[in-house]
């Protein structure tokens, strides 16, 4: 991935299901499986954001809505060459700009504790009691 083109981010950018599952597959270092993000973006998301450098996809987040005034924030993705670098705070300031320009009064997020830092820095989110089962 080239790091000396600029990077762009957009709202609700065309995105394909490889490029999604690859970008998440190596931010989370999962093994890469297509799934089909581009059906679920259209049937259950509000918006989501991109980062691309040139036409690599180098970073997203997902703003799945419930119809009304909650949102989520899911899938906070950043590729591991640019990890550490301000992408992925941006993504979501950018989520949180959108969400506030519609009808969205709520947007959630949950995060594993590690990522609280992420999440909480900068006034992004503030810390609330949820609760949450694997099922």
């Amino acid at each position: 991935m080239g790091t000396m083109e600029p990077l762009n981010y957009a709202w609700r950018d065309d995105v394909s299901d490889q490029e999604v599952a690859s970008l998440h597959a190596a931010a989370f270092a999962h093994a890469e499986e297509m799934e089909p993000w581009v059906e679920r973006l259209q049937r259950h998301s509000l918006g989501w954001v991109t980062a691309r450098r040139g036409s690599d996809l180098v970073g997203f987040c997902n703003v799945v809505t419930d119809g009304g005034r909650h949102a989520f924030l899911l899938d906070t993705s950043v590729h591991p060459d640019h990890q550490g670098s301000g992408i992925g705070r941006e993504l979501v300031r950018r989520a949180i700009e959108e969400c506030r320009a519609g009808p969205v009064e709520w947007l959630h997020v949950d995060f594993e504790v590690a990522a609280g830092p992420f999440y909480l820095a900068d006034g992004l989110f503030r810390p609330t009691a949820a609760g949450i089962v694997d099922v």
